[in-house]
C-alpha cells in the first residue's frame, strides 16, 4: 500500500497511524480469534503454587522421619545415649569369653549382692588375683547364681551371696547363722588321666550317712550324700551335697550347717534335686560347662 501526499505537505502522523491499521486488520482477516489467556494463566499460577507447597511439605515430613528414625536408633545402638541397661550387662567387650547367661527381659532386675569377703591363707590366692575381665566374669556368674540359687533354695536358709574368694564359694546366713554354700561346676581331668574313683552309695547309719543315686531331667545322673560333719557335745550337724556329670564337668551343689552354733543345714536332699533340676540352673551349668572358671579336678598318679 502507497501513501498520495500532495506536493509541499509534511507528514500527517494521524494519517500514517490509520493507514497501518487498516493494512493489519487486511492482513488478519480471516484468521481465527486469538484465545483468551488470562484463565490459562490463572491456573497454571495455581498449579504452580500448589506444586511449591507439596515441594515443602515432603521436605518438611522427610526432615521429621529422619528425626524418628534417628530416635529409634540412639535407643538400640551402642552409642546412643538412651539405650536401655540390662541388670546383667556383659563383664568385658575386650575377652573374647562370652559373658555368663543374663536373665530374660521380663524378669525383675535383681539386686547386686554385696559379696562377703574371706582373706586367703598363706599361699592361697582369691578372685582379686584374677585379670580384671576374668575377674568381673566370675564375679557377674556368681551374682546371677547367687540370686537363683536364693529363690530355688528354701527361704530359711537365708540371703545367699557370693564369696569373694572362689567363684565355687558362696554363703548364706538367717537369724544369726552362717551356712556355707558351694556351687562348683569343675572340668574333669584329660582322658587318660586318673582320677579318685567315687564310693559306692550307700547308708552308713553308724556315721549318719545316708546316699541316694536317681535320674535328673534329660537322664542326668545324679547323687546326693547327707552326712553328719561335726559333732560336739551332745549335738551334730548335717549338711546335704548332690553331684552329677555335665558334658566335660561334674557339677557339685552342697549346703553344709553351722559349726559355730551347731545348727545343720536348712536343707533336705530332695530340695536341692528340685534347685538343680529347674532349666535355669541348668543354663548356668551349660555356660560355665562351655567356658570353664575353675581348675580341673586332681588326678592320681600311679593309680
Amino acid at each position: 500500500m502507497f501513501t498520495d501526499r500532495s506536493p509541499g505537505r509534511g507528514p500527517d502522523p494521524e494519517a500514517d497511524d490509520l493507514l497501518i491499521r487498516a493494512a493489519m486488520e487486511q492482513a488478519a482477516d480471516g484468521a481465527p480469534a486469538l484465545p483468551d489467556l488470562v484463565p490459562v494463566a490463572l491456573v497454571q499460577g495455581r498449579r504452580r503454587r500448589n506444586r511449591a507447597r507439596a515441594t515443602v511439605g515432603a521436605g518438611v515430613t522427610g526432615v521429621l522421619a529422619l528425626g524418628v528414625f534417628g530416635a529409634v536408633v540412639s535407643m538400640w545402638s551402642p552409642e546412643g545415649g538412651t539405650q536401655p541397661t540390662g541388670t546383667w550387662s556383659a563383664a568385658s567387650q575386650s575377652t573374647t569369653v562370652s559373658p555368663p547367661p543374663s536373665p530374660a527381659a521380663t524378669e525383675t532386675p535383681q539386686p547386686v549382692r554385696t559379696p562377703v569377703h574371706i582373706e586367703p591363707t598363706p599361699g592361697e590366692t582369691g578372685m582379686a588375683d584374677l585379670p580384671p575381665a576374668e575377674r568381673a566374669r566370675q564375679e557377674q556368674f556368681q551374682q546371677q547364681a547367687a540370686a537363683l540359687l536364693d529363690e530355688l533354695l528354701p527361704g530359711r536358709l537365708g540371703t545367699v551371696r557370693p564369696v569373694d574368694l572362689a567363684v565355687n564359694r558362696y554363703q548364706a546366713g538367717r537369724d544369726g547363722n552362717t551356712f556355707p554354700v558351694i556351687f562348683s561346676v569343675r572340668p574333669k581331668a584329660a582322658p587318660g588321666e586318673a582320677t579318685p574313683a567315687d564310693p559306692p552309695c550307700r547308708d552308713i547309719p553308724s556315721k549318719g550317712l545316708r546316699c541316694r543315686s536317681a535320674m535328673l531331667p534329660g537322664g542326668i545322673a545324679f547323687r546326693s550324700v547327707t552326712a553328719v560333719g561335726d559333732t560336739k557335745e551332745s549335738y551334730s550337724i548335717t549338711s546335704v551335697d548332690l553331684r552329677f556329670g555335665y558334658g566335660d564337668s561334674t557339677v557339685r551343689l552342697s549346703v553344709g550347717g553351722d559349726d559355730s552354733t551347731m545348727v545343720s543345714a536348712p536343707v533336705n536332699a530332695e530340695q536341692l534335686v528340685t534347685a538343680v533340676s529347674d532349666s535355669r540352673f541348668l543354663e548356668l551349668v551349660k555356660y560355665a560347662d562351655s567356658h570353664p572358671m575353675e581348675d580341673k579336678e586332681h588326678t592320681v598318679r600311679g593309680g
